[in-house]
């Protein structure tokens, strides 16, 4: 095996370049596979920020703290957090990594190697190696985000973007907190439920700047029963469970942990090259790694 060329990777430093991290059963199994990335319930998410359902409130100011409302304005109310509860409850997405943006490196005016610039690629985070890629035996699929986006756009109502971090502080303040009465009353239940909907897909984008590292990159969308995979689980059919993301001629590159066996290696090394995509090993060394090409 031979070190990757450098322009392999100047290739691939841009913004159209994504990386998904994943076990290696995973990756042979199911994604390569079947060229689809699972959508993930943010309600799933371990993190408590995006997981942990609010507890909101309608808040009075001045004159109409204890003011009695009609019934029309406190059903408008209810009708209003019932449609922050759905949205936030449907929510699903799919996470990706991208490259650290604004270096020359791919400038054919620039010279540059890879090493020395390596923390510029989204494959080469080792926390995400840890975390996400079976304890650093796992794989990180190099995808092109604009032909996902092409691809899928028909079928889902998209909502993407990149993650903003932010301080607990800032979070308080930016996600979707309490109803405020006068603000209904002024603009009335149509208005505030449009500003609303705009506020909560913003807000499927934020998490704590402790994550800032991960540079992470989002396509989402609200679950729709009706555009659900067909699966079979267990002898059971199952029709309205998992939404599945297209990626079918969208990926780019694979990359492969040392730690990963043999079997997986060559499984993967198959789709690579049905794929006609570089496949990369990540050999792990005591003071940096390696990127070699495998094939």
């Amino acid at each position: 095996m031979n070190t990757m060329d450098n322009n392999f990777f100047k290739s691939i430093y841009n913004d159209d370049i994504i990386y998904h991290y994943t076990k290696a059963s995973t990756a042979i199994d199911f994604i390569l596979y079947n060229n689809e990335l699972k959508f993930s319930k943010a309600r799933n998410s371990y993190d408590p920020i995006e997981s942990i359902k609010a507890r909101r409130a309608t808040i009075s100011y001045g004159e109409d703290a204890g003011k009695i409302q009609s019934k029309e304005h406190y059903e408008d109310e209810r009708e209003l957090f019932t449609f922050i509860d759905n949205m936030e409850e449907q929510f699903n997405f799919v996470c990706f990594c991208k490259n650290k943006a604004g270096s020359d490196f791919a400038s054919e005016y620039y010279w540059s190697t890879f090493k020395g610039n390596e923390e510029l690629f989204g494959f080469s985070k080792l926390r995400m190696w840890d975390q996400y890629a079976d304890r650093f035996s796992g794989v990180c699929i190099a995808l092109s985000k604009e032909k996902i986006l092409s691809l899928n756009s028909k079928k889902f109502d998209i909502i993407e973007g990149d993650v903003q971090y932010l301080t607990f502080n800032e979070l308080s303040l930016e996600k979707v907190g309490d109803i405020q009465t006068r603000h209904l009353l002024n603009v009335g239940k149509e208005k505030y439920k449009q500003k609303l909907e705009e506020l909560l897909k913003e807000s499927f984008f934020y998490k704590h700047l402790d994550y800032s590292g991960e540079t992470e990159y989002r396509i989402g969308t609200l679950f729709d029963d009706k555009k659900c995979t067909f699966e079979i689980v267990r002898g059971e059919k199952i029709f309205n469970r998992t939404m599945m993301l297209d990626i079918s001629g969208c990926i780019k590159a694979i990359f492969v942990s040392s730690f990963a066996n043999d079997k997986q290696k060559k499984d993967l090394l198959q789709y690579a090259n049905n794929l006609n995509v570089e496949m990369i090993e990540m050999k792990w060394k005591h003071n940096s790694f390696e990127p070699q090409d495998y094939k």
